[in-house]
């Protein structure tokens, strides 16, 4: 077998076992990394502070229309499911979250914690590079599935369901 064969070969292995791993982190059940984070009024919050609840981690920013475009859906899953124990965590990675951020919650009626982001938390949960990425976590906060890219009422309310079900 010529070197040239071997390599794509080697190559073409590489490539599946990368996306192997791939596939298998979206469906990876290890538990989602805490954070502690800042919001509007200067007060940290923790995803430990949610403990017990089902969980949407969400990467936005306000210059982003699919971000824009999903946030409705999120404001009325949280209206539907919070007295059931799940809640929507808004992750903001807007350099100049205090300024943009005030007005573009108002605009679009968010009705869950908004967060700014930091490099330590972008790089916990996978470095974070397009926008948006959410996570949807069980009560014990175990990640049930990574959505890169928008994500919508319908891909998110069977796993809510299931979440809040299970416990």
């Amino acid at each position: 077998m010529s070197n040239t064969k071997k390599s794509i070969i080697l190559l073409t292995a590489l490539l599946t076992i990368a996306c192997v791993s791939a596939c298998a982190d979206n469906a990876d059940s290890s538990t989602a990394p805490d954070f502690t984070l800042l919001n509007l009024q200067g007060e940290t919050v923790s995803l430990a502070d949610f403990k017990g609840k089902a969980v949407l981690v969400n990467f936005f920013a306000t210059y982003c229309p699919p971000c824009r475009a999903e946030i409705p859906d999120f404001v009325d899953l949280q209206k539907k499911y919070r007295a059931k124990g799940f809640v929507v965590i808004g992750i903001s990675v807007d350099e100049n979250g205090p300024f943009v951020l005030p007005p573009f919650i108002q605009a679009l009626d968010i009705n869950y914690p908004v967060l700014m982001a930091t490099s330590k938390v972008i790089a916990d949960y996978g470095n974070i590079y397009a926008l948006p990425q959410s996570f949807m976590l069980d009560t014990r906060h175990r990640i049930v599935k990574h959505f890169m890219g928008m994500v919508t009422r319908e891909d998110l309310e069977p796993l809510i369901k299931e979440a809040l079900e299970k416990d």
